[in-house]
């Protein structure tokens, strides 16, 4: 009788050893990660934060140099040439009954609803306290001569923005050491002002790369993250594979909608299906654009304010209206709504009003309507980006190491003639060329046609992901998946039976999606082997130690033949090619993706 009692008093001993044992076991996992820290940088912010910690930090991509209001004046998009396109867009969605012929006016006093708050900005309220980096930047921030994030709207600043449609902002006046330069500011001050952190040397980073990009920016950025900042150790990885790390989906169809760009890949157990890429240079900020116009053009905007293309501020204002107000179908409980914005003016803020209007829902059908973004990119069709991978070929050996990384800021550079672009767009098709967008359900469907099993196709069409911040636009989610059923049925994949999109998983926002991904490699078992370290980058290699341990264990006591044994060892390593052991070599060797 007695041993019945002691045996229930194990059981739950155990259990309870048990639980213990499973909860250190997640301290240590999510602990694993507090020496790393995870960075991705965007067109339109930077995300970066430690790997044990849930979520990033973001802040603008945004830096200001204080000038003379001569010098920050930059040129204005002319948005009036939409203005065709879009009223034949509005037709289409009346006769769809997405949007009413006339309707209905607004009833009673309009009901002012603030969705956007400029006041909070520093240079008005006083300056919010926060710690300084403890270093040459500390002197810039103090002085004003360099300013970040909301500080940039309150003086007189040349506002740079180091990344454009995912790669490197190069133009005739802001070459390749400016953009590295301001990317090295404006992660110093994330990593000192955000993160807190006082010794980067004690860190490793996770880089997230996008998923086409250019061999040798991706080269300078690492560079610049190893020896200008001094990080331990660094590893890259791409954003499509990390979102589908970040949602637990083994194959999914990955659709990333940022501020400047649309990328769109499949992905099969960490690979990216080969000829699924699509990419194009428009993203959410062309949405701002074309709602800009249409909050004008309908003179629903206070008439007391010109909203400019040109200026952050008043496009901050039109990206929190339209997370806020855009939508897909016109809802009616909204019709006398009256939007609260702030913009400045002369170093002076402004309050004025956006009335509820049917450019809020025009704006958000572009991305399935999509010829105002192609009026608009004509103004910009000297730029002459290299997006798929096809296009031109680098002046420089991809095999380089080293000794030219030394140098590696001075290296030429060239995107190419602009008739070779032109042929190979003629030659090609739409689908391929960034300049030019489809509607999205059309990219989309492309995408996942490239592949050639029906089975993975299917399983792809049941997991397109959205990430993004595009991608939290009201109703999108039901529109794609009506649009793109219709699709795979006039493009014959009889297979494929059902659509789901997936946008938020598990609490995590579709912007947050490949940052959340990259938390769970320095979780994994094999994280030693992952790190490129800072000596083998810079190729501060040391004897291989093995081979020296391995003599001074056999050593016999004949201190003679030790020494001949040691200088044939030091003039063979010294004769040995290790080329491949440091530089870009290691880190292809590294990396799981073709460089």
């Amino acid at each position: 009788m007695q041993e019945k009692p002691n045996q229930q008093q194990d059981n739950v001993q155990n259990t309870i050893k048990s639980l213990q044992d499973k909860i250190q076991n997640i301290e240590n996992l999510i602990e694993r990660g507090s020496d790393c820290i995870i960075i991705q940088y965007g067109s339109h912010s930077i995300k970066m934060n430690k790997a044990s910690e849930m979520l990033p930090k973001k802040f603008r991509n945004l830096i200001g140099y204080k000038v003379n209001s001569q010098q920050k004046q930059s040129q204005s998009t002319d948005l009036t040439v939409i203005d065709e396109s879009l009223l034949i867009l509005e037709q289409k969605l009346i006769q769809k009954c997405a949007l009413k012929a006339q309707p209905k006016s607004m009833r009673g006093k309009p009901r002012a609803k603030i969705e956007v708050d400029l006041r909070n900005i520093r240079g008005f309220l006083g300056k919010k306290e926060q710690k300084q980096p403890e270093c040459i930047l500390a002197q810039m921030i103090e002085d004003k001569s360099v300013v970040f994030e909301d500080d940039i709207f309150t003086g007189e600043y040349l506002v740079r923005q180091p990344i454009k449609h995912g790669f490197f902002n190069l133009t005739d006046g802001y070459n390749m050491q400016d953009v590295i330069e301001d990317l090295y500011k404006l992660t110093l001050y994330g990593l000192s002002c955000k993160l807190e952190v006082k010794n980067v040397s004690d860190y490793y980073c996770i880089l997230v790369i996008p998923d086409i990009f250019q061999r040798v920016q991706v080269k300078m950025l690492v560079d610049m993250l190893i020896r200008q900042l001094g990080f331990k150790g660094i590893y890259l990885h791409l954003e499509s594979v990390l979102s589908s790390f970040g949602a637990n989906l083994q194959q999914c169809c990955v659709v990333d909608i940022g501020y400047e760009k649309i990328n769109i890949t499949c992905v099969d157990d960490g690979v990216i299906l080969p000829g699924t890429y699509v990419r194009k240079n428009f993203g959410s900020k062309d949405i701002d654009l074309v709602l800009m116009r249409q909050v004008t053009k309908r003179n629903a905007c206070d008439q007391t304010v010109q909203l400019q293309s040109n200026n952050y501020g008043d496009l901050l204002q039109m990206e929190k209206l339209k997370e806020k107000a855009c939508q897909l179908t016109q809802k009616e409980d909204k019709l006398n709504y009256n939007y609260e914005l702030h913009c400045l003016r002369n170093q002076k803020e402004k309050r004025f009003f956006v009335q509820h209007n049917d450019g809020l829902y025009i704006s958000a059908n572009t991305l399935f309507e999509s010829e105002p973004f192609n009026e608009i990119r004509k103004q910009d069709m000297h730029e002459c980006f290299d997006f798929t991978g096809r296009l031109f070929e680098m002046q420089y050996d991809p095999e380089d190491n080293f000794e030219e990384l030394s140098g590696g800021i001075q290296l030429c550079w060239y995107w190419g003639s602009k008739e070779k672009e032109q042929q190979y767009f003629i030659e090609g098709n739409q689908m391929l060329n960034p300049n030019y967008m489809i509607p999205l359900d059309h990219m989309i469907a492309y995408s996942i046609a490239q592949v050639q099993d029906p089975e993975i196709r299917q399983k792809l069409a049941n997991n397109i992901l959205f990430t993004g911040g595009g991608a939290h636009l009201i109703d999108l989610v039901d529109e794609v998946e009506a649009l793109l059923i219709d699709k795979f049925q006039v493009m014959e994949l009889n297979e494929i039976e059902r659509v789901e999109v997936k946008t938020i998983i598990r609490d995590v926002r579709p912007i947050n999606m490949a940052w959340v991904g990259a938390t769970v490699l320095p979780k994994t078992e094999s994280v030693s082997e992952l790190w490129i370290t800072g000596s083998r980058w810079l190729g501060n290699l040391e004897p291989q130690k093995d081979e020296l341990e391995d003599m001074i264990n056999q050593f016999d006591g004949d201190v003679q033949q030790l020494e001949k044994k040691l200088i044939a060892f030091a003039k063979k390593d010294k004769e040995k090619d290790r080329s491949c052991e440091y530089g870009l070599k290691h880190l292809k060797e590294k990396i799981p993706f073709i460089w």
